[in-house]
């Protein structure tokens, strides 16, 4: 079993409601294309003195070895196209590893 986080922090002025959506459809196509594999999308918030602050998404994966998206270069694409949309993705894998955008 292979487990990757990517963090996904907004690094430029977008709605952060059109980034969730283009995040839950890729999600949804990960999905799709490994559906052995756990795919979460998760909203990351901070807590602050009167309002919760959106810091970004987290998408999680659990992938068996043979996985298709492992296999191909399906997220290394995703983490360009996240870049590509102004987001900055932080690929962390066991370990305590992590690689800033790219992946493994």
């Amino acid at each position: 079993m292979v487990q990757i986080a990517i963090r996904c922090h907004p690094r430029v002025p977008v709605c952060a409601d059109d980034l969730q959506g283009w995040l839950e459809r890729q999600v949804h196509e990960l999905r799709a294309e490994a559906p052995h594999a756990t795919v979460r999308l998760s909203r990351l918030t901070q807590g602050g003195p009167s309002v919760d602050l959106d810091i970004g998404w987290l998408v999680e994966l659990e992938l068996g070895e043979g996985e298709p998206l492992l296999a191909e270069n399906r997220l290394a694409d995703a983490l360009r196209d996240m870049r590509l949309l102004g987001l900055q993705p932080t690929l962390l894998v066991p370990g305590g590893g992590w690689m800033n955008g790219r992946a493994a």
